[in-house]
């Protein structure tokens, strides 16, 4: 049996504790049997600031561990760079998860097996949802613990339409994503880079994955756990990123202004209902208030092609933010 080529992927920039925590993951993590891994870090700026964290896992692990920096802003950008370098290994998988999550012990084995063994090109699987760090008060938790749920319920669903063969539908996204790089190779592939800050590149790739014949899929049991900082327990962050990720899937999908119009009403209802309710029924029909306030408030910025800055610079940051 030949020996299977797996870059495992990250790209990084300012968080160089929670690198140095998945970093670990993937040092504890097993190694997919006949196969040789190459550990790829690219990190998204001018300056080497995480050389020290990276020299100290490569000191750790048994595996080649390369690293560079991407200079030009923007998180395509650096996914590019980690595919270019993963292309250049002669890998025949790429792997990415975010710099902010860690991986269970069975994740790389779990997932390059659902790839390869079911002849995907492209495959996504499920996140479970913890803080980075103990929650300090109730609204952090009532954040947190609608974001778990949500989660949960993305699994269930994703794990329910993959067991009846419906999952060549699903977006992957680089939270938990492989690709087999044949695919790249012969398509050429590669993340928009007209999508630098806005987010959604990952699923621009997975969209263009179908549209270039290729297969999608999703590994229920691969597990990868997203720590979300505790800045990001916040209403307001909440609803930027919930604002960003709808206008984005309405404008990468190309929704109909008049099914997206078709929503608003209803949403909006349904906000008002659960913030009313909110002083009898909890916290968490706030936090369910403001998810929907801020889907509709996405989706008719998307309609109206108004693009996202949520991962721009400081100095570029869409200031329209509630």
């Amino acid at each position: 049996m030949e020996t299977l080529k797996i870059a495992v992927g990250v790209i990084t920039k300012d968080r160089a504790e929670m690198l140095r925590t998945l970093l670990a993951s993937y040092k504890a993590m097993a190694r997919p049997a006949q196969s040789s891994v190459t550990f790829i870090i690219v990190e998204n700026d001018s300056t080497p600031n995480v050389q020290t964290v990276v020299d100290a896992f490569a000191a750790g692990v048994a595996e080649p561990v390369l690293y560079a920096t991407e200079p030009e802003p923007g998180i395509p950008f650096a996914r590019n760079r980690v595919l270019d370098m993963a292309l250049e290994q002669g890998a025949d998988i790429l792997t990415f998860v975010d710099d902010d999550e860690r991986v269970a012990a069975d994740w790389l084995v779990l997932l390059t097996a659902g790839l390869m063994g079911r002849e995907l090109d492209l495959v996504g699987g499920p996140l479970k949802i913890e803080a980075a760090e103990p929650t300090v008060n109730r609204g952090q938790e009532a954040v947190l613990a609608y974001l778990q749920e949500r989660a949960e319920k993305n699994r269930r669903n994703r794990t329910a339409i993959t067991a009846q063969g419906a999952d060549h539908a699903l977006d992957a996204y680089t939270n938990n994503w492989a690709l087999r790089l044949d695919f790249a190779r012969q398509t050429g592939l590669r993340f928009d880079t007209g999508l630098r800050f806005t987010g959604g590149s990952d699923t621009a790739f997975s969209k263009a994955v179908r549209g270039a014949g290729g297969r999608n899929g999703y590994v229920p049991d691969a597990i990868v756990h997203d720590r979300i900082p505790l800045h990001r327990l916040t209403l307001r962050y909440f609803y930027r990123r919930t604002r960003d990720q709808a206008r984005n899937g309405v404008q990468i999908h190309q929704k109909s202004v008049l099914k997206v119009m078709s929503l608003v009403l209803p949403r909006l209802l349904e906000a008002l209902v659960l913030a009313l309710s909110s002083p009898i029924t909890g916290r968490r029909s706030l936090v369910k208030a403001v998810y929907k306030v801020g889907l509709t408030d996405g989706r008719i910025r998307g309609v109206l092609g108004l693009k996202s800055k949520l991962y721009a610079p400081a100095d570029q940051t869409d200031h329209s933010t509630p």
